[in-house]
């Protein structure tokens, strides 16, 4: 045991390191003073972003390209009000990320106390994170960041917020090494009746479909599904957050139950697999059968359905199911597998029908970004037209190789959380597709990527308007278009700004020879795409 005189910050940062956590992404604030002056001797890197959702962004980004915590800072009040959409995204699609947020000195804490920055944050996040954690004394900084990392992570992961008031922050304390607490222990397996009675049940499926969503890729049990499926003989779909937990080069692969989508996702019964209707049983598997899957649940599911999940909530939301289990899938899957009839089953379905490639009128973008980013690179898909196209047509190979903020939908999430995703994986290519109304949101990010020398490929969608919502006015109302147009700035005289360089095409020939010049320098590159 070795012991040595530190300030609370101190305590934080020596206490995050010991966690692993390497990277830390924020915009500092007077309340946070003493944790950047800790974090400025410490080997943490800090990551600054240009506003604090652009670091809580980032920070997510990291999560899902990595796996681990993403770790953001936001001062107290406006910084986390900031941060609230990116955490209400990470709540909503099981994101572990922690904020940390300094907070008024002790004696101020509340509303109408007079303090600078006085704010209620903590009750006000209430709806967006797993857990709020208030530091009261200095003795509850470590166990505060031990407990509020394993909330990050534990059963179905998510956000957390953690407040450290500035005079805790400021004090000094004689700290001494503590041990990190254990391992948290595995979530307790199904019974051996259940796992038996399921197995039962999906052995007398004769044509049985799997579908996977994110608990699949978070629980890193892809390679266990496509055993099953091979086992069952069972093509493979998966939701918008399950996107490459199963390979697209895996026989059985079959993608999204559709293969286009409407603007506002009703009226898509055409686009639906006709392998929904023929097949007798469906193992749902980490996945929330919500309104972008099934096209407003207007799906019709087969009529019997185990769905498992590591959430009770989830189980049975949407669709009634013969059997729910909450477990995490790491330890049921291989259990499952083994209780299956032991002779493997023949595939009973051809992939499906195969209908006109669903492209931007006029251009074929999927096949170059296919081409121009390596197996392993990281595509992030901000809320535009043509991510909802890569959902469906892109082929993803791996896990965590394709971000997309699937539940809560927030515009300007692209360039940020490809910055994060950068920073996890500094030896991948890493590049993400904005449209001109995302890029307004984000855009001056390209500041943080050249500053912090992280250097991600933007695709821009330069079409002058919000196209989603535009799509929806032409398809409900008449074409009665208010609020969709944009006046657009030069994006190239944006971007050189900031120092990025920038290629301007209007046809498909073009936009191949931008990106693959764009992915071969080792610099922010913006490629913008004239429609």
């Amino acid at each position: 045991m070795s012991s040595s005189s530190l300030t609370g910050a101190d305590l934080l940062v020596r206490r995050l390191r010991q966690h692993g956590v390497e990277i830390v992404f924020g915009y500092p604030g007077g309340q946070l003073t003493p944790i950047y002056d800790a974090l400025q001797r410490s080997p943490i890197r800090h990551i600054l972003a240009r506003d604090e959702q652009a670091a809580a962004f980032m920070a997510d980004g990291y999560a899902r390209a990595s796996g681990k915590p993403g770790v953001c800072l936001a001062v107290c009040g406006p910084g986390v009000y900031n941060a609230a959409t990116p955490l209400a995204t990470a709540y909503t699609d099981s994101i572990p990320v922690l904020l940390i947020s300094g907070q008024m000195a002790t004696p101020g804490l509340g509303l109408r106390t007079g303090y600078y920055h006085e704010n209620d944050q903590f009750h006000a996040v209430t709806g967006m994170t797993k857990v709020r954690t208030r530091i009261k004394q200095i003795g509850d900084i470590v166990p505060g960041v031990d407990t509020s990392l394993a909330a990050t992570t534990s059963e179905r992961p998510g956000p957390v917020l953690l407040e450290i008031p500035l005079d805790l922050q400021r004090q000094d304390v004689t700290a001494h090494d503590e041990p990190l607490p254990p391992l948290a222990l595995p979530m307790a397996m199904p019974s051996a009746d259940d796992i038996d009675k399921a197995a039962e049940l999906i052995n007398s499926w004769k044509k049985p479909l799997i579908v996977v969503g994110g608990g699949v890729g978070s629980a890193g049990v892809g390679d266990d599904v496509e055993g099953i499926a091979l086992h069952l003989g069972a093509p493979v779909f998966h939701s918008f957050m399950g996107k490459g937990a199963v390979s697209a080069e895996h026989p059985l692969h079959m993608g999204l139950p559709w293969r286009r989508a409407t603007s506002d996702l009703t009226d898509m019964d055409k686009h639906f697999s006709p392998l929904f209707a023929q097949a007798d049983g469906a193992l749902v598997l980490g996945c929330r059968l919500t309104q972008a899957f099934t096209g407003s649940w207007a799906l019709k599911l087969p009529p019997s359905i185990v769905q498992i999940d590591i959430d009770a909530a989830e189980l049975g939301r949407h669709y009634s199911v013969r059997m729910g289990l909450q477990c995490d899938l790491r330890n049921t899957l291989n259990v499952l597998q083994r209780c299956l009839h032991p002779k493997p089953r023949q595939p009973w379905a051809s992939a499906s029908i195969r209908t006109e490639p669903w492209r931007l009128p006029g251009w074929d973008l999927v096949g170059p970004l296919r081409r121009a980013l390596p197996r392993d690179g990281i595509l992030v898909a901000d809320i535009t037209r043509l991510s909802y196209i890569l959902l469906a047509e892109f082929p993803a190979y791996a896990p965590r190789t394709f971000l997309h903020p699937a539940g809560f939908v927030p515009m300007g999430y692209g360039i940020p959380a490809a910055l994060g995703a950068k920073a996890a994986c500094p030896h991948k290519k890493v590049l993400t597709v904005e449209g001109d109304g995302c890029f307004l949101m984000c855009g001056m990010e390209l500041a943080s990527a050249v500053q912090e020398r992280l250097p991600i490929v933007v695709v821009l969608i330069n079409d002058g308007s919000l196209t989603l919502i535009k799509a929806i006015q032409d398809r409900r109302y008449q074409g009665r278009y208010l609020g969709v147009d944009l006046k657009n700035p030069d994006f190239g005289t944006f971007a050189q700004a900031f120092g990025v360089q920038h290629w301007r095409v209007r046809d498909d020939a073009a936009f191949e020879q931008a990106l693959t010049q764009a992915m071969a320098v080792d610099e922010p590159a913006l490629v913008e795409v004239m429609l």
